[in-house]
């Protein structure tokens, strides 16, 4: 794993691995989602400590779904979309593969005409291996350095590009097709830039690291922003209706899709929202945690790796 590069850059030594074990993250990917909550509903882990459920929730094998005397619901298979109705009264087991009624009544499956994001389960596998922590000493360097995503996709909606902040001493040129364009200095981890709405297509661009008057780092090649056409951008819509309509209010679910589409920057600020509402959604954390990684800004993945561990010990997972 890299690090990013602070200040004047830091050199590696000899670290410690703090790791999250598949024991203590969910072993693996999300069977089901529960959706169309209403009424009384709880999910426990292992059938004894339960927790009330309002809002669409991803389950995982092992996890159990009880619904009182005016509770329903919906399990959407991430699997194999099809869908099952929880009756009231019920209590219903999530399996490795599907679900089953432990007493009361689970509907037979049945195809839904909702849409639902695809490869969920290898997105969720792929997204346990940045939960691994690395604390180091660090000492500094004279090199400057500066990661960002080799391709994004970008449009008049979704117009905003990140890179991760270096500190207040250093500001930006990001260069477009070879135009440029200021970016002052900030203190933040993740610097925003909106884009000026480009024509449809590919376009370079490249982020060169600014100190005083002088370009202190720029990379040797460029990455790529692809801009939507409005057409595109009308699919976009179309499907982010599909899903709000399998997923009613989901921001996680609406992440997944933007992040499938390429919109990265847009997905993480729906993980972030998500997390903020939802902050004890552990088992779904590293989502958040790729989507940092994938955009390169490597100081919030650790920062949110750290932050899955305290979660994780505070429930006593």
């Amino acid at each position: 794993m890299r690090m990013r590069l602070l200040k004047l850059g830091v050199l590696m030594v000899p670290a410690l691995w703090l790791g999250l074990s598949t024991s203590v993250l969910a072993g693996g990917p999300p069977v089901a989602m529960l959706t169309q909550v209403q009424g009384d509903v709880e999910v426990s882990k292992d059938g004894k400590e339960w927790k009330k459920v309002d809002r669409n929730k991803f389950l995982f094998a092992g996890y159990q779904i009880k619904t009182g005397a005016d509770g329903s619901g919906k399990l959407v298979n991430q699997t194999t979309n099809l869908t099952q109705e929880i009756a009231a009264g019920s209590v219903v087991e999530i399996t490795e593969t599907d679900a089953k009624a432990v007493s009361g009544k689970l509907s037979d499956a049945a195809q839904d005409s909702g849409n639902l994001v695809s490869g969920i389960g290898q997105r969720f596998e792929k997204a346990q291996r940045y939960t691994t922590v690395r604390r180091s000493v660090e000492k500094q360097s004279t090199e400057v350095k500066l990661d960002t995503i080799a391709e994004i996709t970008l449009s008049a909606t979704y117009p905003d590009l990140v890179w991760s902040g270096m500190g207040s001493e250093y500001a930006y040129r990001l260069v477009i097709d070879g135009k440029n364009y200021p970016v002052a200095a900030t203190d933040s981890d993740m610097v925003r830039f909106t884009v000026p709405a480009l024509t449809p297509g590919k376009h370079e661009y490249r982020v060169d690291v600014i100190k005083g008057s002088d370009s202190v780092y720029e990379p040797k090649k460029s990455g790529a922003i692809k801009w939507l056409s409005k057409e595109e951008e009308g699919q976009i819509a179309a499907g982010l209706a599909q899903v709000e309509k399998t997923s009613p209010k989901d921001n996680l679910s609406k992440a997944m899709f933007l992040e499938d589409k390429g919109l990265e920057v847009s997905a993480l600020d729906l993980y972030r929202k998500y997390f903020e509402a939802n902050a004890d959604d552990a088992d779904m954390y590293p989502m958040l945690i790729k989507a940092y990684h994938d955009l390169k800004l490597e100081k919030l993945k650790k920062d949110s790796a750290v932050k899955l561990q305290d979660m994780l010990k505070a429930s006593g997972s």
